[in-house]
């Protein structure tokens, strides 16, 4: 038989691939050993750290593909540079004996660390190592430094180096264990989990092989392997984050084992030992011990259904906490825009036959980032208790001492009929009501005690149901319950996209098929169906969509909010500051400062302190501001408008300046790096017209708004976004919105942008200012409201 053996092609890699092929030559020699060798990501990026460019897989990947498919029977890895999983249908062998795991340091010059000057530079490409490097020599300069051993050692030379942090055991099996300057011990550096393993790869369906493989095992090296890979994924660790782990065994026979776990940044770090008998059950009592001192809070939160204004002000608060949101479909995105600038945001599914990860992947993702984060919320929707296996998530936490905590949520289960004015209790129709899913975990219909809920005559909900819905009112009646027994399908409950279908046992299922419903759906039984044409729907307003720049909820948005009008927030630029070198000599020349936006407020001051220059450098100067708000802004740095216009636009600002200043004069226009030729055509004939570009609005990719009719109105408060916007459709879908979509103006500049591309709808505010426009935006609510009245 011949065996084909993948290895990566640098010489560590190859030594070690060739170590392997020789014991089983020695061992099979009536079968036939070949290496091939296989150029991985890793191999191919060699200028970015690892957490950069994909983390551990990046050596791997590659190879286990070819295993995969029968090109090469096994792989030889290091065990440390694989993740804490093989990947799907791909087993290891068990552990071959362990070469040195120690860490070890190769100075240019001296020979201890000890010995190194005051500020001396080491470099390594492992955050574990330079965290514990600086732990040791808080004075050293860690450097990033990636390649293979003689790569590593060249730069060393080249970049005057004083040192590098090398693995022992990459240089044993080289030859040249003679370079090592210094042991680490474990007490001085954790190594990384199974450091100095060989991880033998191959099929999960390759028992020969296997069998092969794990007669040349070594039962300590095993014993000590297992331990620290069963801390690493205890711990959820990668490269991502600073991870070490070491099983030694005493002289008396017992282990101790080292284990140590930080943030990405370094900023907690936290190190534990422990001894005894076992190394697995060593492994996981460091893991929570360390888990007990760093782990930060989840938040298991209820997003409520489909309005994304029926989240809980708790709800809301935590969101503007959260340094880590792990959310599901059922949540709306929208309220992913209360959370901070740099909050990781993690998208996990969870729809039906369709999840982007299971509950289990899931559990171990929300104790991972505890271990990153001092608060993750995990928003589902609804309620995290209601069918939403929050109850499993919270006792995952638990069992590994993770601090959790529970944000109740509205449910559909309520909220849907709600909305479709059906109480779910209703005195002397209905005095109380069940609730259950409809469908079990083999997407058949659940066990359910159809004849306890007719016999009850209360209120029946069935969530999770719509496939059901013909088994369901078959069972209802087989049970006793009436075929004229009021029953009701509400289609997205609580949704801008809410449809209710109203009959009865026997004809709910023709009308949901002809009214062409679809899930997610809540399904009601009962008599206080009847009562929501006595009380009517509420009726959903269609939200309008905000254009804005930058990550946080705009102002405008929280207006509207305040106004009751729903607002979907859309992204289409980011604000970033443009370096300006100021003179004391050149500020003082100018007779006017012309600011027309807060951006421009900020940008201006913040190239003024970096100047080193500060306010007074104005006191001969006068300052002009296109509006209140930009005057608000330049009062917060002790600055006081000499002149804003009546109406807050470009054109009324000049027409004002046209009246003040002459052909002597210097006037400056603080700006962004795009904005209208207003001011510029009507003072630069004038005066000595000059503008100084302190920021500038940078495109983003914008996310795809679905259809026109979606949303009330889309509302845009700078030409730029009417730009973005429009021009981040195809050609076809542009029209539509052109044509169909009413477009809400800040201000003539805007309203010229749109008139400019042949928007059909437009609507101007009165004034250039957001309250000015959140004003006529409510009014617009109000109006439709009438009309459908």
């Amino acid at each position: 038989m011949i065996y084909k053996i993948g290895s990566r092609g640098s010489k560590l890699a190859l030594a070690q691939t060739e170590s392997v092929c020789r014991e089983l030559k020695k061992r099979y020699p009536e079968h036939t050993f070949e290496i091939v060798i296989v150029k991985t990501k890793g191999d191919k990026v060699q200028d970015k750290p690892l957490d950069q460019v994909g983390g551990k897989g990046i050596f791997v990947k590659e190879i286990e593909e070819m295993i995969l498919s029968d090109e090469i029977q096994m792989g030889v890895h290091s065990m440390k540079d694989m993740p804490a999983r093989p990947a799907e249908g791909l087993i290891f062998s068990k552990v071959w004996k362990r070469e040195d795991p120690r860490d070890v340091l190769i100075l240019r010059e001296k020979k201890r660390l000890q010995e190194l000057r005051h500020g001396a530079v080491i470099g390594t490409g492992s955050k574990r190592r330079a965290f514990q490097l600086k732990k040791l020599r808080p004075d050293l300069q860690v450097v990033g430094i990636r390649g293979n051993v003689d790569t590593r050692l060249r730069k060393m030379e080249e970049q005057k180096l004083d040192g590098i942090v090398l693995a022992a055991a990459g240089l044993h099996r080289l030859g040249m264990g003679d370079r090592i300057s210094q042991y680490f011990s474990e007490e001085e550096m954790i190594p990384a989990p199974a450091q100095g393993v060989l991880a033998l790869e191959l099929r999960k369906d390759n028992e020969e092989l296997r069998k092969m493989l794990d007669a040349c095992a070594d039962e300590e090296s095993q014993k000590e392997a297992s331990s620290e890979r069963q801390f690493l994924e205890a711990m959820g660790g990668g490269c991502h984050v600073p991870v070490g782990a070491s099983c030694v065994k005493q002289k008396d026979g017992t282990y101790r084992f080292y284990g140590m776990f930080g943030t990405e940044d370094g900023s907690r770090i936290v190190y534990e030992s422990a001894a005894g008998s076992d190394p697995g059950t060593l492994a996981e009592s460091t893991a929570a011990a360390i888990r007990r001192k760093m782990a930060g809070t989840v938040f298991l939160t209820g997003a409520g259904p489909g309005d994304p204004d029926l989240i809980t002000v708790k709800g809301r608060k935590i969101l503007h906490q959260a340094d880590c949101v792990i959310y599901d479909r059922l949540a709306d995105p929208g309220l992913l825009s209360y959370v901070k600038k740099d909050c990781e945001k993690i998208y996990v599914g969870k729809e039906n036959r369709h999840h982007v990860m299971e509950q289990e992947e899931i559990n171990r993702l929300l104790a991972q980032k505890a271990m990153e984060h001092k608060v993750v919320v995990r928003l589902k929707g609804g309620d995290p208790f209601v069918f939403g296996r929050g109850g499993e998530e919270a006792m995952f936490l638990k069992k590994l001492g993770i601090p959790a905590q529970i944000i109740p949520g509205i449910s559909s289960c309520i909220a849907g009929p709600a909305y479709a004015g059906i109480p779910v209790t209703h005195r002397g129709t209905s005095g109380g009501f069940h609730v259950v899913t409809a469908h079990d975990r083999n997407n058949k219909l659940a066990d359910i005690d159809f004849e306890g809920m007719a016999r009850s005559g209360e209120t029946c909900i069935f969530l999770m149901g719509f496939s059901k819905i013909g088994e369901i009112v078959q069972k209802l009646q087989e049970a006793g319950m009436s075929p004229h027994m009021p029953a009701a399908v509400i289609s997205r409950a609580a949704s801008v996209n809410q449809k209710t279908c109203i009959g009865t046992l026997e004809t709910i299922e023709e009308r949901v098929r002809k009214n062409q419903m679809e899930p997610p759906a809540v399904i009601v039984a009962g008599k206080t169906v009847e009562l929501s044409a006595f009380i009517g729907p509420v009726r959903q307003q269609k939200p309008y969509l905000v254009t804005k720049i930058g990550t946080k909820p705009s102002r405008l948005s929280e207006l509207l909010r305040g106004r009751g009008v729903s607002v979907t927030e859309i992204q289409t630029g980011s604000i970033v500051m443009t370096e300006q070198k100021f003179t004391k000599d050149m500020l003082q020349k100018a007779s006017w400062l012309i600011f027309t936006s807060r951006n421009g407020v900020k940008g201006f001051m913040k190239n003024l302190q970096d100047s080193d220059l500060d306010v007074r450098c104005l006191h001969h100067t006068k300052i002009a501001a296109i509006g209140q708000k930009t005057a608000h802004w330049l009062k917060k740095y002790g600055l006081l408008a000499d002149l804003v216009p009546q109406i807050y636009d470009s054109g009324h600002l000049a027409q004002c300046l046209k009246q003040k200043a002459g052909k002597q004069d210097l006037v400056c226009h603080i700006k962004g790096k795009e904005g209208t030729s207003v001011l510029r055509d009507t003072l630069a004939p004038l005066c000595r017209y000059h503008e100084i570009e302190v920021y500038e609005n940078q495109p983003v990719k914008i996310e795809k708004p679905g259809s026109p009719d979606q949303y009330a109105g889309t509302v845009f408060t700078c030409a730029s976004s009417v730009r973005r916007f429009f021009g981040s459709m195809e050609a076809k879908t542009a029209e539509k919105w052109k044509r169909e979509m009413r477009c809400f103006s800040i201000g003539t500049g805007t309203t010229s942008a749109l008139q400019q591309i042949d928007a059909a709808k437009i609507c101007e505010a009165l004034q250039a200012d957001y309250e000015s426009l959140a004003a006529v935006i409510g009014k617009d609510v109000e109006d439709v409201s009438v009309s459908e009245d």
